[in-house]
């Protein structure tokens, strides 16, 4: 297989907007607001695959460490790997997460934050202070595991953030390991806040 194949297929999705340049393909999703960046040359394999929906899907297998990660490019959506908790969280901290799905969707990723979020705008919001802390770890499971697969979910990581700010009081997270590509995805979050001043310091 070559770039062009996997283009080729790529765009057979309905819902994808598909370029390919030399040693990358790159799929945008109107539908969830980001774009997947695949590097030829950590593609394994590719093939179609069946998906709950019905709807048509390619599978790409891509390599990332000494791993092999599926990504699934769907009608509307992506679904991927969410990141091992253990590889985000320093070691001499206890470890505590909800049971993690296998795969999760970007649209389910989107809605699971943005719901928590949007919760803590309720006066009558209340969530043991455990299990709040377990799942703004998940949480950050999900983001981490969509960047490592070519994404860049600012709009999702904005609502993490401000979901962790206004939970600091509450709870104490886990310390998490130094993470410079974090550390960008937040830069994206504040400049794309400063981008949209006016508005109020959150995503959509």
């Amino acid at each position: 297989m070559r770039t062009d194949d996997l283009a080729e297929m790529l765009r057979e999705v309905p819902g994808t907007e598909v370029t390919a340049a030399p040693g990358l393909v790159t799929v945008h999703l109107p539908a969830i607001g980001d774009t997947v960046r695949i590097p030829f040359r950590n593609v394994l394999d590719a093939d179609w695959v069946h998906v709950p929906t019905g709807a048509p899907a390619v599978q790409v297998d891509i390599k990332v460490g000494r791993e092999s990660l599926p990504l699934i490019v769907t009608v509307d959506d992506v679904v991927f790997t969410p990141a091992y908790a253990h590889d985000l969280i320093d070691p001499e901290d206890e470890l505590l997460v909800p049971a993690m799905p296998g795969l999760i969707a970007y649209s389910e990723m989107h809605r699971d934050v943005r719901a928590l979020g949007k919760a803590f705008d309720d006066p009558g919001f209340q969530l043991a202070p455990e299990v709040l802390a377990a799942t703004l770890t998940a949480h950050r499971c999900f983001l981490a595991g969509a960047v490592r697969v070519g994404m860049w979910p600012v709009r999702v990581a904005a609502w993490w953030e401000y979901t962790s700010a206004r939970s600091a009081e509450q709870v104490t997270t886990a310390r998490f390991r130094p993470d410079p590509e974090w550390d960008e995805l937040m830069a994206g979050v504040q400049e794309a806040r400063q981008q949209s001043a006016g508005n109020p310091v959150r995503a959509v």
